[in-house]
Parts: structure tokens; sequence; C-alpha cells
């Protein structure tokens, strides 16, 4: 599908006539005529116009480049917000990570404590 495809196609899918395209474009009717019919092409200006009164992506208009579709919408609160849980959940893990080898550290100085304690009373063995 060329560029002249893409503007009649999208055109006709509006309801507009080619007089309307040419009052809302800022044109003549003969020019939405001659991009039609591929005998000229809109000028660059002309194609981020089109881009808006169609509701398209200059991409579309001039290369077929249909938008990606993309299912999560996330806004930038919402990045920020998972950042944050992401910063706290770190902190947590430290956090625990923490005691964990306080905890472990503890109870291998009660251990050596109480094997101490056990080799004074008991003796070395032999």
């Amino acid at each position: 599908m060329t560029i002249a495809d893409r503007i009649q196609t999208l055109r006709k899918s509006k309801g507009m006539s080619q007089e309307e395209l040419a009052e809302a474009a800022g044109v003549s009717r003969q020019a939405v005529s001659k991009w039609e019919s591929e005998q000229s092409t809109p000028d660059l200006d002309k194609v981020v116009i089109l881009s808006e009164i169609f509701d398209v992506t200059t991409d579309y208009l001039l290369k077929g480049i249909e938008p990606i579709e993309t299912t999560d919408h996330k806004t930038m609160a919402d990045v920020v917000d998972q950042k944050i849980l992401t910063e706290k959940n770190g902190k947590r893990a430290k956090s625990i990570l923490k005691w964990v080898l306080i905890i472990l550290g503890a109870l291998l100085a009660i251990d050596l404590i109480s094997m101490l304690i056990y080799f004074l009373v008991n003796g070395f063995p032999t």
C-alpha cells in the first residue's frame, strides 16, 4: 500500500471528502487529488498535519508501519512506585540478612564457649 492509498483509505474511513480534507490540511482539493492519484506527495509539514487529522503516526502515513500495541500502560507514577517498592524490598532483605548473620554468629559463639567449657571441665582428649 502506498502513501496515496493510505491517505485515501484514511480519508474515506473518516467519512471526509477531498474538499473537507483539503480544508482541514490547508491545501487545495486538487492537491489532495494529486496525493491520492500518486501525481505528487505531501510535504513533510502536511504529513504531520495529516497524521493529526487521521490520528495516526507519521511512520504509518509515510511507510505503512503500524504502531506497536503495548498491553503494559505504565505511568511514570507506576514506575516510581515500583522503584520505591524494589528499594524497600532491598532494604528489608539487607536487614533480614544482617539479623540472620548476627544470630548465626551468636549461636557459633555459644557453641565455641560451650565446647571450651566442656574441655576445661573434662580435660582434652588424648
